[in-house]
């Protein structure tokens, strides 16, 4: 599944463009994505509680696979909007569904190495996702001599290699205590009640990170592709190296982390990433736009885990599904309002606003995550263990979507 994610995210944006999309459309199309996510988050969160968790990452997985096929097929932009809401949906749930199995299938002794083990392989296959789709293209359009058909045939592939994902699902034999009974809607509304204040604050720095990366995150492709004028392969390039970079950024995360304090950690990695921000604005050097790209995605990226414990640790374990779902849900809402309006900005404006008003909202977002949580913090949540090459925490946002 890592493989299809990797091979849509670089690819899908660029092929829209081959068929003479606009920003503004190819926007809108991302927008219904996230709705999507947005749609089914909380719903997907009660349904785990009632269902088997396997099954459900079948279903989504055939489910996904089956709508990427549809979207990498479609011309017409309506239908587009329509596969795009579904597939989002379908993507959300299998996300949302991963931590949860895991938690289930393991005991607390191999916990740890199996969501590091399961987040490095993401990363790898993210790299090669990157690199490959990059290569398809260029080898498919030798053949077919069409660039059209080079991207839709790079994506047939991905979604391909995607649908291979239910073979091991399938094999795995779930536990017994998977059909344990969860909490109820009601259970869940009095939280929401009690614990509102605190739920609110940390969520809204998610949403306003997630308004920002909306703006600009999706169309860094066709940044390349636009003001440098690169070919799918060479930006598939710089997507792998950007894995690498994140994953460097992600593993030194817990360590700043305990030197310095979770919300410190945050803060600090956010606003050390606006320079870079600042740069991909306004440079016309490849080379120069190129390692701004690479440092800002580690930067912003390498407080992903200390984010997400930090709001795991901030609530009680019952607490804790619920929590994560709204961070969740916060964030992919704000993705799903921005990518609407990045596209139509970038169409009109070029790509240096965006930019611009996305560092403006990196730091308001920074602002208030130390407003919320800077003397409040207990001194033990900022001690995450420095596990190298392990991770703490897994997130599940959306994520796998780029901040």
């Amino acid at each position: 599944m890592g493989l299809a994610f990797a091979g849509f995210q670089l690819l899908f944006n660029l092929y829209m463009k081959e068929l003479s999309y606009k920003e503004s459309a190819i926007g809108q199309i991302l927008s219904m994505n996230a709705w999507g996510a947005v749609i089914i988050t909380l719903p997907v969160a009660y349904i785990l509680q009632k269902f088997q968790i396997r099954k459900v990452l079948i279903f989504s997985t055939l489910l996904a696979s089956m709508f990427y096929f549809l979207q990498a097929t479609i011309l017409e932009l309506k239908g587009l909007l329509w596969v795009s809401l579904i597939l989002g949906m379908s993507v959300a749930s299998y996300r949302v569904a991963a931590a949860p199995f895991f938690m289930k299938n393991s005991t607390p002794q191999e916990r740890t190495y199996l969501f590091s083990m399961n987040f490095g392989i993401m990363m790898l296959a993210a790299m090669v996702g990157s690199l490959g789709g990059g290569y398809l293209v260029s080898l498919f359009n030798n053949i077919l001599k069409n660039q059209v058909w080079a991207y839709r045939g790079s994506l047939y592939v991905a979604v391909f290699l995607g649908l291979l994902g239910v073979i091991p699902f399938y094999l795995i034999k779930p536990e017994k205590s998977e059909n344990e009974k969860g909490e109820s809607l009601v259970w869940e509304f009095k939280l929401l009640k009690e614990r509102g204040g605190l739920l609110l604050k940390l969520c809204v720095p998610f949403f306003i990170v997630g308004l920002g990366a909306g703006l600009i995150i999706p169309f860094l492709n066709l940044y390349f592709r636009d003001r440098f004028l690169l070919p799918a392969k060479s930006i598939g390039v710089y997507y792998a190296l950007l894995q690498f970079f994140m994953l460097a950024g992600i593993i030194l995360g817990p360590v700043l982390s305990k030197k310095v304090g979770m919300i410190k950690s945050v803060v600090w990695t956010q606003l050390a990433s606006i320079p870079f921000m600042v740069c991909l604005a306004f440079t016309n050097i490849l080379p120069l736009a190129v390692m701004a790209f690479l440092l800002r995605g580690a930067l912003m990226n390498m407080n992903q885990p200390i984010t997400t414990n930090f709001s795991m640790e901030k609530v009680s374990e019952k607490e804790q599904p619920l929590t994560n779902s709204l961070t969740a849900l916060a964030w992919t809402l704000s993705w799903g309002i921005s990518a609407n309006l990045g596209g139509k900005l970038i169409q009109a404006y070029g790509y240096t606003l965006p930019l611009l008003i996305a560092t403006g909202l990196y730091i308001l977002s920074s602002i208030l995550y130390y407003y919320f949580f800077s003397s409040k913090e207990d001194r033990d949540l900022g001690k995450v263990k420095p596990l190298i090459p392990e991770v703490a925490v897994q997130k599940v946002p959306a994520d796998f979507k780029y901040e």
